[in-house]
């Protein structure tokens, strides 16, 4: 069994969002990074969180390939009930520039 969460490390998941995207102010840093310093688990918790924000940054980046957009594009409109009038004048326009 995994042992209960200190409140310290409640506090530190509680504000370890706003920490990550750099919204907190200097003292809630360094206390969310001395936290950090002696406990192991809410370490091993930032350093993965963080790895994860950036590889979806860097997924973010890459571009979609044309097939997938218009798969997409086909199942959005499908939903919608428009039987895909949306997506083939979005084309048109598209090539008409």
């Amino acid at each position: 069994m995994s042992n209960p969460l200190s409140s310290e490390c409640r506090t530190v998941l509680a504000g370890i969002s706003s920490y990550l995207d750099g919204d907190l102010n200097a003292p809630a840093c360094q206390a969310i990074e001395g936290h950090c310093h002696d406990c192991a688990r809410c370490a091993r918790l930032v350093t993965g969180l963080r790895e994860t924000i950036g590889l979806c940054r860097q997924a973010a980046e890459a571009p979609l390939p044309e097939a997938v957009r218009e798969r997409a594009r086909a199942s959005i409109a499908r939903l919608l009930g428009d039987g895909g009038r949306a997506t083939s004048a979005r084309r048109v326009r598209a090539r008409r520039g």
